[in-house]
């Protein structure tokens, strides 16, 4: 079963459903749907994509983001999802990893892809999100490319290096993440409102989408997120489902209890959230203010859309003293804690490894399988696993993975800077942020080093505080000793997360 199989199934059984509907006013049903997959198809072939080319997708959510996605995967081409909030240089890293046939993009992001390609040496055309090329024939089915194991779409990760790695989403992964779900969410029926203001090129924004698709829903997707105009959405459109990560989960609750009268959300019957920890004290306030159910998910854009564990709405009970926790193994998953603390998972659905990556897939991977998650945890007798820190040295800031060698290698270009460390510090709306350390060779003002990261990085990977040091701490050997940087910043606390 693939992607596209699960969309014509959709048409013939629910076709007058409304299956995606979106902030910019565009409504499909599921016939419409599956038609507009079969024009974009037609389009894209008609301009020179084929079987196994890869194209990314650099736009904002919108249903045309969908249809897009569901056209390529029908003409056998490989979409890459890619995060619009990149600067240019790294999206043109990106692309030279890509090699794409032709890349995607909104009115919004054109600019930004035509400046990556230029930098990138990258020929491929530039195709509006909106505007499929003039269909020609209906290209036959890409049988090959349409089997559980083969490769979906690709996702990205940050450079944990200063350069990316790329992510096989199989459809195997998709179905299984889906139909976990249905099992688990008895509301998950056709013409359930599901409301998601979660990216599309990430992995849950993803799993969103396939969720919708697969159970017949109706998906009304945000293409950017605000308080105030998301609980107006919750309540406006009586949604039943939705998903969060932590900061967007306070934002939201904050805003709840600030209204008076208070929103109906008597609707709302669960959210689903994931992406970075919570404190158990802000989730128990959200509980209490959307008056709902509430799902963890954990896992990894590795580990694709099936979450590795689940904390079960009724273990959001405060009682229950399970708050601090990611849950217990889903169905289909493998949890040990190995060497070092290390939480090391394996899957029905395994990883496919990094793509054309052989050496780092191997790095990731131990002899019999299991994925190194970089997390460090401890299981309970029950099965519970408790995520107190992490081995990989990274932030996870409102959800976002940074990794600090690649914002350590924009920070050294600067001409000031001698020698720089990023760690993560305590936010209270991001849970992390971005911190630096850096001994500089003349004069630098912190604002004006976070200004010059600006224009090389996503926001969310630059600075948001800079401390002026003398010399960077070193072990016997040379190595930064990061723990004497980020230590200070999280004494007292119980997890070392955000």
């Amino acid at each position: 079963m693939s992607l596209t199989h699960v969309v014509e199934w959709r048409a013939a059984v629910t076709p007058a459903h409304v299956a995606l509907t979106d902030g910019h006013g565009a409504e499909l049903t599921f016939a419409a749907l599956a038609a507009a997959a079969d024009r974009a198809a037609a389009g894209y072939a008609a301009a020179g994509i084929g079987p196994g080319d890869v194209v990314p997708i650099v736009a904002r959510n919108r249903v045309e983001w969908a249809v897009a996605l569901l056209g390529l995967v029908r003409a056998g081409a490989l979409p890459a999802a890619i995060n619009w909030r990149l600067a240019a240089p790294e999206l043109a890293g990106l692309l030279e990893l890509l090699k794409p046939a032709a890349v995607i993009a909104d009115d919004a992001c054109d600019g930004l892809v035509r400046a990556a390609a230029d930098a990138a040496g990258i020929g491929a055309p530039v195709l509006a999100l909106t505007a499929v090329p003039s269909p020609g024939p209906l290209p036959g089915r890409p049988v090959e490319r349409l089997r559980g194991p083969e490769p979906c779409l690709l996702l990205h990760t940050s450079g944990t290096t200063g350069r990316p790695k790329l992510v096989p989403v199989t459809h195997q992964q998709l179905i299984g993440a889906v139909t976990f779900l249905k099992l688990e969410v008895p509301e998950a029926v056709p013409g359930a409102r599901h409301l998601s203001a979660l990216p599309l090129f990430h992995t849950a924004g993803l799993a969103n989408l396939a969720y919708t698709l697969f159970t017949g829903g109706r998906l009304h997707v945000l293409d950017g997120f605000d308080p105030a105009g998301f609980v107006d959405e919750l309540a406006e459109r009586r949604i039943r489902l939705t998903q969060l990560v932590p900061t967007l989960i306070r934002a939201v609750a904050e805003e709840v209890r600030r209204r008076d009268p208070a929103p109906d959300l008597s609707h709302l019957a669960e959210v689903v959230y994931g992406a970075a920890p919570i404190d158990p004290v802000s989730l128990a306030e959200a509980v209490a203010a959307l008056g709902c159910r509430f799902r963890q998910n954990y896992a990894a854009t590795e580990t694709g859309p099936l979450p590795v564990t689940t904390l079960a709405p009724a273990d959001h009970d405060p009682a229950r003293g399970r708050l601090a926790t990611a849950g217990r193994p889903s169905l289909g998953w493998e949890v040990r804690v190995g060497e070092f603390g290390e939480v090391q998972v394996r899957g029905a659905a395994p990883f496919p490894g990094y793509w054309n990556d052989a050496e780092a897939t191997r790095r990731v991977l131990t002899d019999d399988g299991f994925y190194r998650t970089g997390d460090v945890g401890v299981l309970d007798a029950d099965g519970y696993l408790t995520i107190v820190d992490r081995l990989k040295d990274m932030i996870v800031s409102g959800g976002e993975n940074v990794y600090p060698a690649e914002v350590e290698a924009v920070l050294a270009r600067h001409p000031a800077v001698r020698e720089v460390a990023v760690v993560g510090v305590p936010h209270p709306r991001w849970g992390e942020t971005v911190h630096a350390v850096v001994v500089a060779g003349g004069a630098l003002e912190p604002d004006a080093l976070i200004a010059w990261a600006r224009e090389r990085l996503a926001g969310f990977k630059c600075p948001t505080g800079v401390t002026p040091a003398e010399a960077l701490p070193r072990n016997a050997t040379g190595k930064v000793v990061k723990s004497a940087l980020r230590d200070p910043h999280w004494a007292g606390r119980e997890r070392r997360v955000g």
